[in-house]
């Protein structure tokens, strides 16, 4: 305090003699005007104090501040993230945005439809990003720092009743593209993306001057009700389609000739007729379908995927030698053989006891004297603290033996109370007349099973829902708890498997205040039926009639709980009746459903046992009088490489699939493997393991071939020429492209004759122009021509560095017939006379140091590459150059390696 006092004293000193500079005035004189007159009765202290702060002040004032900068900091990197953020967004939106401009500058036919889409789904998952891996490969392109992937995928589309509908690859031009141009991203290790949709149309879309008209209504009563939603389509040409509205009307534009009409709609048949049909006429074409007759399926689900405790003694007293026998069974209801292990350090299954005898005991893993390691399938193991026991009467040998060995662990390490052990030395580690639970763990630890049973008004924590209900007397000697083998039934005739997580409702016990004796005696070495399990609400049952939804399973029973199911408004016929939950699933292939029945799985069969690694598609496979499809061989089906291909039926055209999860592409008649018949694929279809998605059909009509050779001198090859194929009324059939071999086959396209035309950009020609072709053959083959394409493009590419080291800022990249003039060369001016001279072609390096640049066939003269290269140098930038001559450039190749260093 002495000390303060002195300090304050001192401060106050310093503060109090501070004087005024020479010249400065008093604040209270200075608010004044001279000559300063003084106040009545104003008496002047003789040392007046001037204001000041305290050291406390100060210190908050500095706080203050310290806490404001360091928020005014932050706010900055907040500030800079967002925009870096915006950045990222902006440049994606303009990478989106270029490519769109560049596929939509392209001759509308070769913007060809991705025939193959592949699938990122790991990305955004479950959402998947698909793109084409061939005509529009993903590009991965550096901007900014930050690597940018763009994807493009090209689909068929049509408006139907409004609405853009996207079609299979394999549906013959509708004159209307729909271009997906998605771009991902990763922004503080999180994954972006932006995604940009539009249409281009087909300027040369002939006009369908043909109209089919009509209703769609049920054909079940007196007055037909109309069927909204009704699909009608010509078979020959998907992308003519429309969708009866709530009055059940329907329009079609087509071209002239002959088709196969088809109206579907769910819970009815299928209808499909033969039509014909002549140009500007309107034809009127109704429908009455018939409504699919139906049942239904019923049945329980159980699983059995894990071995249970079957039954628990605690104690037994034995005639011979006068010890307790305690013994725990354990039983497999699986259909594989449960390994129990041979010793502590690689045993599978592991034995646990958690026992009251005046304190509680925790035994943990048990050691045990192992005499057979496994359980067979519908088994039972015994394990007992002696090698052997007598039960009624009967004489049994344990599978495995409680060792003496101390067990892992400290409460059961040392030795046991008195009251555990009888002459001969035999121990228990489940005390009777007390709570007690014993419990499977595997070599993870993970719980396989439990039973547990109270003494007190108290559970033990470690029972499954409710502890099985021995309140006032615990599990006494000569009393056991046996697992029911079905919902509340006890007995020996099946195996004990039952298992609702609930040990209240799974186990039958009994007192000896009630004198029930020990019907059960343990079954070692026994093989027994399995009728029950665990139940498996929730399970997802589907069926492949194509009518019926999927639905689940439910509990049932109260206190005896097993799940069931009904599937509802089968359709009647025999089906592919699937089950699944979790890993498990249940196949039956032969479910047949009769009108208004019940098909009612036995419940011996309705176990899910099968690993659930795969979705089932089914449909049918018709021809165009609906038909399956017979001669010469049956059609096969493709899920891609989603799954092994199938054939359909050849009595009825069915197929099925088993696929893996996510989007899958049946292809019905891949690659044409049947030359009779065109290809056709469906949308991407989404499936799921162990669901059935049914109702994939098709309908193929008969077709030939075009084929054709693409040139760029009449010998050499030239690929990546997109062709089109159009019908006599100028309809677009199929768009193909040429291989490296130069050469193009079309799908099947159906008889008749067709005109055969490379698409070509505005500088180049084709000899012949266009050539015409005429199928008379279904499955034949039939050569167009020989096409020669000059004024065709190609590209040098090459790489820009300075110092070994790629040039990021980007290096102006110069391509021509022409010699520039000047020495360095002096980069061209756009003005009249080089517009009207040798072209130029121009592009600007990528940030990796890369650079392409498209440029017309030259072999003589050949191109001349020249690079500028900005570099700053004070206050300004001097611009550097270097050229390469006698570039020769072939149509439809590249040539590589034009480099640039400095």
């Amino acid at each position: 305090m002495k000390v303060f006092a002195a300090y304050s004293a001192g401060f106050r000193m310093f503060r109090g003699s501070r004087g005024l500079a020479p010249g400065k005035k008093s604040r209270e004189r200075a608010l004044l005007p001279p000559p300063y007159p003084a106040a009545p009765g104003f008496q002047p202290s003789p040392a007046r104090r001037r204001g000041g702060v305290t050291l406390v002040e100060l210190m908050i004032a500095l706080a203050l501040i310290t806490i404001g900068i360091i928020a005014m900091v932050n706010s900055f990197g907040f500030i800079q993230k967002a925009i870096q953020a915006s950045k990222n967004k902006t440049l994606a939106s303009n990478l989106a945005q270029e490519k769109m401009q560049i596929i939509k500058q392209k001759v509308y036919y070769q913007v060809l439809v991705t025939s193959d889409p592949a699938h990122n789904t790991t990305d955004f998952s479950p959402e998947s990003i698909d793109y084409d891996t061939g005509y529009f490969p993903p590009e991965n392109i550096t901007e900014a720092g930050v690597t940018y992937t763009r994807y493009t995928l090209i689909q068929v589309a049509r408006e139907n009743s409004g609405q853009i509908e996207k079609l299979s690859p394999s549906t013959p031009d509708t004159g209307m593209r729909l271009i997906n141009i998605t771009v991902m991203w990763s922004q503080g290790g999180v994954k972006r993306k932006l995604a940009l949709r539009s249409l281009m149309a087909n300027p040369d879309t002939v006009m369908s001057n043909a109209v089919f008209n009509g209703t769609v209504k049920d054909n079940a009563s007196p007055t037909p009700a109309a069927i909204p939603g009704a699909l009608v389509n010509i078979a020959e040409n998907m992308g003519w389609r429309d969708m009866a509205d709530g009055a059940g009307v329907y329009s079609i534009n087509a071209s002239p000739g002959n088709f196969t009409m088809v109206a579907s709609a769910d819970g009815y048949y299928t209808q499909m007729r033969s039509v014909s049909i002549t140009a500007l006429a309107t034809q009127t074409q109704n429908f009455n379908l018939v409504k699919i007759a139906t049942g239904s399926i019923s049945g329980t689900v159980w699983l059995r995927d894990h071995l249970v405790i079957s039954q628990v003694v605690a104690s037994t007293v034995q005639t011979a030698g006068g010890f307790d026998t305690q013994y725990i069974e354990l039983f497999n209801p699986t259909l594989a053989p449960v390994d129990i292990g041979a010793s502590i350090a690689s045993h599978s299954i592991k034995l646990n006891i958690l026992s009251t005898c005046g304190t509680p005991r925790n035994c943990g893993d048990v050691n045990l004297v192992y005499v057979s390691t496994y359980v067979v399938p519908g088994g039972y193991y015994l394990i007992a603290n002696s090698a052997s026991f007598i039960v009624s009467g009967v004489n049994y040998n344990a599978n495995a033996y409680y060792s003496d060995v101390a067990v892992n662990s400290p409460a059961c390490s040392v030795s046991p109370p008195a009251s555990d052990w009888n002459p001969p030395a035999v121990k228990r580690l489940v005390q009777p007349a007390h709570n007690g639970v014993v419990w499977l763990t595997d070599a993870d630890g993970n719980t396989i099973d439990s039973v547990g049973w109270n003494h007190s008004a108290t559970n033990p924590s470690t029972c499954e829902t409710n502890c099985v209900p021995l309140a006032g007397q615990g599990l006494l000697s000569g009393d056991q708890i046996v697992r029911f083998y079905a919902p509340c039934l006890a007995g020996n005739t099946y195996g004990r498997a039952y298992d609702s997580n609930n040990n209240q409702a799974d186990f039958y016990y009994n007192a000896t205040a009630s004198p029930v004796g020990l019907p059960y005696s343990p079954f070692a070495g026994t093989v027994q039926t399995v009728i029950a399990g665990t139940p498996a609400p929730g399970a997802v049952v589907t069926a492949s009639d194509g009518v019926s939804s999927s639905t689940e399973a439910w509990l049932a029973g109260g206190a005896c709980a097993y799940s069931t199911f009904t599937l509802v408004n089968v359709a009647t016929g025999t089906w592919t009746v699937l089950i699944s939950s979790g890993q498990y699933m249940l196949q039956n292939n032969a479910v047949l459903v009769t009108t208004g029945a019940v098909y009612n799985f036995p419940s011996s069969t309705t176990f899910l046992t099968q690993p659930a690694t795969m979705g089932i598609i089914t449909g049918r496979v018709l021809n165009s009088l609906g038909a399956p499809i017979s001669v010469p061989s049956a059609i096969s089906v493709s899920p891609g490489g989603a799954g092994s291909p199938g054939n359909a039926s050849t009595v009825d055209g069915k197929y099925r699939l088993l696929v893996s999860s996510g989007m899958v592409d049946v292809i019905a008649n891949p690659g044409n493997g049947n030359g009779s018949y065109v290809s056709i694929s469906s949308l991407s279809i989404g499936t799921e393991i162990g669901v059935v998605h049914s109702g994939v059909d098709f309908i193929l009509y008969q077709g030939g071939r075009v084929s054709g050779f693409i040139t760029r001198d009449g010998i050499n090859a030239l690929p990546g020429v997109a062709v089109s194929i159009t019908d006599s009324n100028g309809i677009s059939r199929d768009q193909q492209i040429s291989g490296t071999d130069g050469r193009f086959t079309s799908i099947s396209v159906s008889t008749g004759i067709y005109g055969v035309a490379p698409a070509l950009g505005s500088l180049e020609q084709a000899i012949p122009s266009s050539a015409t072709v005429s199928l008379v053959t279904s499955g034949a083959t039939k050569f167009s021509s020989t096409f020669t394409i000059t004024g065709a493009m190609g590209y040098i590419t090459g790489s820009v560095t300075y110092g070994g080291q790629p040039i990021k800022t980007g290096v102006l990249i110069v391509v021509t017939t022409s010699t520039l003039p000047g020495s360095p060369p002096v980069p061209p001016a756009l003005n009249a006379a080089t517009l009207a001279g040798s072209p130029y072609y121009i592009v600007s390096s990528m940030e990796d140091g890369t650079y392409s640049v498209a440029a017309r066939q030259a072999t003589a003269p050949k191109y001349n590459v020249y690079a500028y290269y900005p570099t700053p140098s004070g206050s300004v930038a001097t611009l550097i150059s270097s050229s390469t001559a006698n570039i020769q450039v072939l149509s439809g190749q590249t040539t590589p390696g034009v480099n640039f260093s400095w």
